[in-house]
């Protein structure tokens, strides 16, 4: 087992949770990528750490890697030596769908849905009932 764990937490956001897609065993290593990416924004870790840490082939970790990637949970950038298959670095980072899926929103509406005039309604109207429930209060005494 590897000695050097990070301290960080680690997040599993809804989308990969209840992704019947992913292997659970993915969500964790997601779980994992989350907690590397806290230190710097994304997560330099090589396979041999995630191997170690979860005591599993290069396969495996590839394969959680791929699941990952393929549904669109993480990003893989691969850093070779120049004229070689050589890896210098790899890095991984995380897209969280939620995100992504209202970028086209317009932000107009985005605002609108902070609106502090809906909060206002809301707020007086629960005034109005307490005021009422006092003054029926008073009354009965």
């Amino acid at each position: 087992m590897h000695n050097e764990k990070p301290t960080y937490y680690s997040i599993i956001i809804a989308p990969v949770r209840y992704d019947s897609r992913l292997s659970p065993a993915a969500k964790v290593l997601y779980a994992e990528i989350t907690a590397l990416t806290n230190e710097n924004g994304f997560c330099h870790a090589n396979n041999k750490y995630f191997e170690d840490l979860y005591n599993v082939t290069k396969q495996t970790i590839n394969n959680w890697l791929k699941q990952l990637e393929d549904y669109g949970y993480i990003q893989r950038y691969i850093y070779r030596k120049k004229g070689s298959k050589e890896i210098l670095n790899r890095y991984i980072t995380i897209f969280e769908k939620p995100i992504q899926i209202n970028l086209n929103r317009p932000i107009q509406e985005i605002l609108n849905d902070n609106n502090t005039r809906f909060n206002n309604k809301s707020n007086n109207s629960l005034k109005k009932k307490k005021n009422i429930k006092k003054q029926r209060g008073k009354g009965l005494k």
